[in-house]
């Protein structure tokens, strides 16, 4: 685990490097979801719309 700085400004730059990183991997995994979503065929997409995928009971 990384040891955070004790300085402020030390924390603040570390942890705006981290939302920087975060924000890159977030715009590729967002790139990599709509390229695959266009590779499931528009019925089956349709068909699955509403459905909720959280219900396991």
């Amino acid at each position: 685990m990384n040891q955070i700085p004790a300085d402020a400004n030390d924390v603040i730059d570390t942890l705006s490097a981290q939302i920087g990183t975060l924000n890159k991997q977030i715009a590729i995994l967002n790139s990599q979801l709509a390229a695959a979503m266009k590779l499931i065929p528009q019925d089956v997409r349709d068909a699955t719309k509403g459905v909720d995928d959280d219900s396991e009971d």
